[in-house]
């Protein structure tokens, strides 16, 4: 069954707008577990943090299923993501918080590229040394996973903003079957897949229905709809809807 990680992000993104305290980005980690949430991801931004102080170690005190925390390849804030000590880390490009669902795949070295620190590699080593998961988000394409296979990553975290946002009926066949055909790749190489990046409630049911997709990760689609029908009731309805998603894919 595919499990679903609620991001709360982007309610933490408008108390700190608000700069009122609400609405509380840990009530949100808590109701998203209480509707049925498989698991929490927030993000971890050292130049402008979405999160208070304490506010982290507050998260991983409330999280009783599944801690996925997003960062980049920082080997100097290393040490304090592990004083978090997440389940699970999402690995990301610099940028990745401000580039909303437009990042330039073709014109990135991700996830690798040609530093001589290799980061990367570093830094998933580290992670696993202590015992915590690893993913890397990549765009669907068989040659991003493969350098995730050679970074020896746990996980793969497929960018579906691609696939959500296409209009044309065949474009977004085009995506689904190259997010399709990349989960597949990536469970060849003993990799797990994970989905996110712009998925919602309309997506949901034709990604969750990729066999080899273990997660889909959801922010934005969950706090707003939270804003007309409340948090809890627009967790289950997502978690409903993942878990009566039809396995077949004949109609891309």
């Amino acid at each position: 069954m595919v499990k679903l990680s609620v991001c709360v992000d982007q309610v933490a993104a408008l108390r700190n707008i608000a700069k009122r305290g609400e609405p509380d980005p840990m009530t949100a980690v808590m109701m998203s577990q209480v509707s049925g949430a498989d698991a929490v991801t927030i993000s971890w931004a050292s130049d402008a943090s979405l999160y208070l102080n304490g506010e982290y170690d507050i998260v991983r005190q409330l999280v009783h299923t599944h801690l996925n925390l997003i960062a980049p390849p920082d080997l100097e804030v290393l040490r304090s993501i592990l004083t978090i000590s997440p389940d699970m880390v999402t690995l990301v490009p610099e940028g990745y918080g401000n580039a909303g669902l437009n990042y330039d795949w073709s014109g990135s070295s991700w996830p690798e590229g040609d530093s001589l620190e290799r980061p990367v590699e570093r830094m998933l080593k580290s992670l696993q040394d202590k015992g915590i998961l690893t993913s890397i988000l990549i765009a669907p394409t068989a040659s991003h996973v493969r350098q995730c296979a050679e970074l020896k990553a746990d996980y793969v975290h497929l960018d579906a903003s691609r696939f959500v946002q296409a209009a044309d009926p065949e474009e977004k066949g085009r995506m689904f079957q190259d997010i399709a055909g990349t989960a597949r790749t990536a469970a060849r190489l003993n990799m797990g897949v994970s989905l996110g990046r712009g998925v919602d409630y309309r997506t949901a049911a034709d990604l969750a229905g990729i066999a080899e997709v273990e997660e889909l990760v959801v922010g934005y689609a969950v706090a707003v709809r939270a804003m007309t029908i409340g948090f809890e009731r627009a967790v289950r309805d997502l978690v409903d809807i993942i878990r009566h998603a039809p396995s077949s894919q004949a109609d891309w």
